[in-house]
């Protein structure tokens, strides 16, 4: 997990720019029409390499926010009529499959309500720190005014000899298990610094995070009691440090950027069930 976190994070940069500039889209801060600050304006404000700016461009174009107009600069469309991409060969096409949603853009939506829910399950909450930092930035600044963020957390539990990470050929050795715990501990307190930081600020916050001795082979996110949203964790090889320094390939789970899909309501009703049977029964706080 290490070198997918280290190219996540990379990743993380741009969409950070871009998550924020969209938001100012949406919001009519910059309107269509609009001209966006210069590449070096942009690179001034985020402080980000020039390469980071150009990669959040493009990933604004691709999704139908802005257009850039050569030697004139980059403008903001009207996202609303922007819900398909164009080829160069002039085909359109959806700009996200049928029924896949990004977690940043869901928690971002999310975070648009006045009373906000999250119940997740997921092996470090790596992605939901990622995706909730650039909103408790927004609430501070006093651009979001949520009332209240009520945060059910379930996370794998540190200590307990899961199934996965372990060294290829290796199965014995804790070392990978050492490795997901300070993780796990690492992402689990940020994220409760992070949201308890904004009970200071006139927000009404609750964060209760519990454990569970399994391996995830699947995320699940319920938002606002109405939107449910599960992914599924992939089990690759990757080469990783360990704590004491060591390298060594490993059999891990990856989610960082792993698709995540809608739920029915059927599908909804049942997955909070399944959440709050784990919950109730073998979870445990910290």
């Amino acid at each position: 997990m290490s070198n997918d976190r280290t190219v996540g994070g990379a990743r993380r940069e741009y969409e950070r720019v871009a998550d924020v500039l969209r938001h100012e889209i949406e919001d009519g801060a910059i309107a269509a029409g609009d001209q966006l600050p210069t590449h070096a304006e942009l690179k001034d404000r985020f402080d980000v390499s020039r390469d980071t700016v150009q990669k959040a461009i493009k990933a604004l174009e691709g999704k139908g926010y802005v257009e850039s107009a050569q030697g004139k600069g980059v403008f903001a469309l009207d996202w609303r009529k922007s819900a398909v991409a164009t080829h160069a060969n002039g085909t359109a096409t959806a700009t996200v499959e049928a029924g896949s949603v990004e977690l940043d853009d869901a928690i971002a939506e999310a975070f648009r309500a006045n009373d906000i829910t999250i119940d997740a399950y997921c092996l470090t909450a790596e992605s939901l720190n990622a995706a909730i930092v650039p909103l408790a930035r927004r609430i501070l600044r006093g651009e979001l005014r949520p009332s209240s963020i009520k945060v059910r957390l379930l996370l794998a539990r540190p200590g307990a000899h899961l199934a996965i990470p372990r060294i290829v050929g290796q199965p014995e050795d804790t070392r990978p298990l050492d490795r997901l715990s300070e993780l796990i501990e690492r992402h689990a307190f940020t994220l409760r610094n992070l949201l308890e930081d904004l009970g200071r600020r006139n927000v009404d916050v609750a964060v209760d995070i519990r454990t569970l001795p399994i391996t995830p082979v699947a995320k699940y996110y319920l938002l606002n009691r109405h939107q449910g949203l599960m992914g599924f964790y992939k089990v690759e090889a990757n080469t990783v440090d360990l704590p004491d320094g060591e390298s060594a390939q490993i059999h891990d789970v990856l989610g960082l950027g792993a698709r995540l899909y809608l739920q029915g309501p059927e599908q909804r009703a049942e997955c909070q069930q399944w959440f709050d049977s784990l919950w109730n029964t073998i979870a445990e706080s910290v």
